[in-house]
This record gives C-alpha cells, sequence and structure tokens, in this order.
C-alpha cells in the first residue's frame, strides 16, 4: 500500500483516505481560509473536484477556490525544527552556522564540544524562524553572534578566573619560596648543604600547600609554618646535642662558685651541688648558651646565700634570748641570796 502525506503538516498516512480524514482536524490546514487539499497519491486533488467514486458527489464542487496565500516557513510543534525551509535558506543558515561557530577562534580559549553544538542548535533554531533568504547574510551573521555570545560567556570567562587563580598561585609560590630562603639564611648554624636540602624541601611543601586563594599575610604564616616544621628535626637533634654539654658546664661553673665559699665545708659543697644540678637537669632545655645557664648558677646561689644568712640571723637572735634569759635567772638568785 502506498503511502500518502499531508502537504500542509508534512505527517505521512496509510492512505489518501486517511488524509481526507485527517484535514478535518489538521491545524495547518485549518488556518488558510480556502487551501488546495494536499497531492496524494500521483494525482493532487483540489477543492471541488468530482469524487472518484461516480456516485459520490462533493458538497465543495460548487465553492470557487480561493489561491493559496504565500506562507512563511513555520515552526513545527513541539520540535524547534522548521517546515518548508528552501534549499538557499537552508545553506544560508548552514553557512552561517560555519562561519559563526566553525570558524570562531579566540587566543587562549577552548570552547567544550558540546557548548559549541548546544550554540549550534540555539542558531539552527533561531534563524530557522527568520526570512533567511530575504535577509542580508551580515545581518544574519550579527543574530547569531549574539545567539552564540550569551552560551559561550559562561565558559570563557569560568577559563578566565582559573588562568588568574593559577596566576595568583603561581606570584603567591614565587613570594614564599623567597621569604622561605630568607628565615633560612638567618640561620648561621645551619651548613650550606643543609641548608640547600631544606630551601628544596620547603620549596615542594609551598607548592603542595598554595593553592592561589591565600592572602599575602596567609602566605607568610603558612611558610612559617612550614619552615618550622622543617627545622623541628634538626633543632630537636641540635637541643639533644647540647643539653647535657650546657649542664656540665654549669656543673663546672658552680664548683667554681662554691670553692670561693670559705664557710662551706664539702659535705655543704656536695650538698649544694646536687641540688643546683637536679634545678639544672629539669630547667635546661638545650636551647640556652653559656651565659644563660652561668646565670642561672648564680640565680641559685644567691637564693642560698640569702637562705644561709636569714639561718645565721635566727641563730644569732636565738642566742641572744638566751643570754637574756641567763642574766634574767642571776639576777632572781641573787635577789633571793640577799
Amino acid at each position: 500500500m502506498k503511502v500518502a502525506t499531508c502537504n500542509f503538516c508534512r505527517r505521512s498516512f496509510r492512505n489518501t483516505q486517511t488524509v481526507r480524514a485527517h484535514l478535518k482536524a489538521c491545524p495547518a490546514y485549518g488556518r488558510l481560509p480556502k487551501a488546495t487539499l494536499p497531492t496524494v497519491g500521483n494525482k493532487p486533488r483540489t477543492v471541488g473536484a468530482p469524487d472518484s467514486d461516480p456516485g459520490v458527489r462533493s458538497p465543495w464542487e460548487d465553492v470557487r477556490p480561493t489561491p493559496p496565500r504565500p506562507q512563511p516557513a513555520r515552526i513545527v510543534a513541539g520540535t524547534g525544527q522548521t517546515a518548508n525551509l528552501s534549499g538557499l535558506a537552508r545553506w544560508m543558515i548552514q553557512s552561517v552556522k560555519e562561519e559563526v561557530i566553525g570558524s570562531w577562534w579566540s587566543p587562549g580559549h577552548t570552547i567544550p564540544s558540546e557548548t559549541k553544538a548546544q550554540a549550534l542548535v540555539a542558531i539552527d533554531q533561531g534563524l530557522s524562524r527568520l526570512p533567511v533568504d530575504q535577509l542580508p547574510r551580515t545581518e544574519l551573521v550579527t543574530i547569531a553572534e549574539g545567539i552564540r555570545d550569551p552560551i559561550y560567556r559562561p565558559v570563557i570567562q569560568e577559563e578566565e578566573r582559573r588562568r588568574q587563580h593559577a596566576r595568583q598561585r603561581t606570584t603567591l609560590i614565587a613570594a614564599g619560596v623567597t621569604y622561605a630562603n630568607r628565615a633560612l639564611r638567618q640561620r648561621h648554624d645551619l651548613d650550606s648543604w643543609t641548608r640547600l636540602d631544606l630551601e628544596q624541601k620547603v620549596k615542594r611543601a609551598i607548592e603542595q600547600a598554595i593553592d592561589g586563594s591565600e592572602s599575602e599575610v596567609d602566605m607568610r604564616a603558612l611558610v612559617d609554618s612550614l619552615v618550622a616544621q622543617h627545622l623541628e628535626p634538626l633543632d630537636r637533634k641540635r637541643r639533644e646535642t647540647a643539653r647535657p654539654k650546657l649542664i656540665a658546664h654549669a656543673v663546672a661553673y658552680l664548683r667554681l662558685q662554691l670553692a670561693a665559699e670559705d664557710d662551706l665545708d664539702a659535705r655543704e659543697r656536695l650538698s649544694i651541688e646536687r641540688d643546683v644540678k637536679r634545678d639544672l637537669e629539669d630547667a635546661v632545655t638545650g636551647e640556652e648558651s653559656t651565659g644563660d645557664v652561668e646565670a642561672f648558677v648564680d640565680e641559685v646561689l644567691d637564693g642560698l646565700r640569702g637562705e644561709i644568712e636569714e639561718e645565721e640571723e635566727d641563730d644569732e637572735w636565738e642566742d641572744e634570748d638566751d643570754g637574756e634569759e641567763d642574766s634574767e635567772g642571776d639576777e632572781d638568785e641573787e635577789s633571793e641570796e640577799d
């Protein structure tokens, strides 16, 4: 069975009888005041023409048909696509899309394929609603660019934001590395190889830690933390090595000071040395200098001297009190004798 097509809405049907029945509800045909019937089969049929059945008379045979008015291209409902576009119009639309999308290029920007596809569909839909063959090509290109730009703009802005973020990150990393190297060079206790190794480690840590959103103050605080973190093992080892040496130096200094005290016997010197050494082991961390531990020893000795002086003063007061009591007792005995 040969398929028949409605020339108004372009729908296909099983046969011509189905097309005739469809015309009663065809929206495209209904918009025409007097329209020709669709061409079905091999012979077109118009209003007023006799039915193929000679025994049936058409109710329209006395009506004079009116020539159809030229209609612009129409959008098929629900699809956004055009119907009855001429070959020239379709060629014009494709040419404009090729110029606006296919040949578009911007330095440093890459448009994803899905964004291009979205723009192509939007331009095709927008231009298909217009009398393309009646408009200048420059105007069509301008219209297409106006459809394309709002679709491309968010992609370009996001790409530019990422590039700005990357540039900011690169600048912060360079400034952070310079700041860290300056801090490491101020550590005079580091030899050249150790400082160079630390500079490389801190640089890698800065590159991993900075994401580009930090401020200058945040960057400096971050670098200070990273430098201290990488110096901690060296500082801990240095403290562990320096601490016993400082304690030994302080004990030797204490012995010299105690040797100058003539009023102390050997037992008292050993007791003081034992107490001061215990205080040194509790207080010294390894960060101090030799002058710091000597000052600590002097402070402890001054405290001990003060305690000794107070004890001596207490002893003197006790002796005086005992003497007064003895004198009072003698006086009482003399008065009793009298």
